[in-house]
């Protein structure tokens, strides 16, 4: 009788998958608990969405992101810091905002495809 080895697939790790995700939470933290300048985390979702849409990255992240940054709301107002609470608010407004201009994009993109 003769036996198969099977290979394990390939699997990535936490980081080489999930990093720029890891990366923009961390620096939405930062930013927003530091730096407590709105104006900066601005520039870091500027970037981001620009990122995104060169990479063509899903649209469910940045909802995920919004969904994220607008769960940090509530820490910081248990922390007592409400400008840091007004940040997250407002940095979760504008992915959301993104979040449908980059879902407009890819329903548009996969029209042309089916076309």
């Amino acid at each position: 009788m003769e036996q198969t080895a099977v290979i394990p697939e390939k699997r990535q790790s936490f980081l080489r998958r999930n990093g720029p995700f890891v990366a923009f939470l961390c620096a939405m933290a930062l930013l927003g608990f530091l730096a407590q300048f709105q104006w900066v985390g601005y520039i870091v979702i500027a970037g981001y969405a620009v990122v995104a849409l060169i990479k063509r990255i899903p649209a469910r992240l940045t909802f995920t992101l919004a969904i994220v940054t607008l769960g940090m709301v509530p820490v910081s107002i248990v922390l007592a810091n409400w400008l840091v609470a007004q940040n997250f608010a407002a940095y979760s407004f504008v992915l959301l905002v993104f979040g449908m201009i980059n879902l407009i994009i890819d329903l548009q993109r996969e029209a042309r495809v089916k076309k």
